[in-house]
């Protein structure tokens, strides 16, 4: 008995020096994630190698995710003066918890460069950008990323669609040159296809995050 108790006693610190050690690469984990998600970062759509057609994968893998004066995000990998690359990060949003970083935001190329909601379109399912009364009524989150934290989610998962934008005349305003499409970034909210009307030429993606040069 005198020994058992001698043996707990001895062990008590080695207990104690565990819990903290793991307390403190806890912390050190949580504050890693913190400033990482704080960070600027661009973002680009990825397709799988299979999906679609050579000339749908061709224009959209890799391709740029950015704002347009429409206040409408295309999918792009020319951009022109009228498309500006998304810059952004998850940022606190009033519809959430208390400190919580489910809100997306970026920094447009208005003039000033200023600071805008990224936010889905509860209606026509399209994400756009836009200040805080423009994005009232629609879905401006949960914002996450996956557990590589490689790529974003919207509502928990990766729904996001890239839609060809049929209009060719405002393809062609946006940078499009002749013959190629340009595509906007739309999310399929209830996994039913987002709406879309017979025909449109649309493809699933996922997000990908690149961190932004300071």
């Amino acid at each position: 008995m005198v020994f058992g108790i001698f043996l707990m006693t001895a062990m008590v610190p080695t207990i104690i020096g565990v819990n903290e050690a793991t307390k403190g690469t806890r912390d050190h984990e949580d504050h890693r994630r913190e400033n990482a998600r704080k960070q600027r970062c661009h973002l680009s759509a990825q397709c799988m190698p299979l999906d679609g057609t050579l000339e749908q994968r061709s224009a959209i893998h890799n391709a740029k995710i950015c704002l347009g004066p429409d206040k409408k995000v295309y999918i792009t990998k020319r951009p022109n003066s009228q498309l500006v690359p998304l810059n952004g990060g998850f940022h606190q949003h009033p519809d959430f918890a208390p400190g919580n970083t489910a809100g997306f935001v970026t920094v447009t190329g208005e003039t000033p460069p200023t600071l805008r909601w990224f936010y889905l379109d509860s209606q026509t399912h399209e994400m756009r950008w836009g200040g805080r009364q423009e994005s009232e009524g629609n879905i401006c989150g949960p914002f996450d990323w996956t557990k590589d934290e490689e790529r974003i989610t919207l509502q928990g998962w990766e729904g996001w669609l890239a839609v060809r934008v049929l209009d060719e005349k405002r393809a062609k305003e946006l940078g499009a040159e002749d013959g190629q499409a340009l595509w906007k970034l739309c999310f399929d909210e209830n996994d039913d296809g987002a709406d879309l009307p017979p025909g449109t030429e649309a493809l699933e993606v996922t997000i990908k995050r690149t961190m932004a040069e300071s």
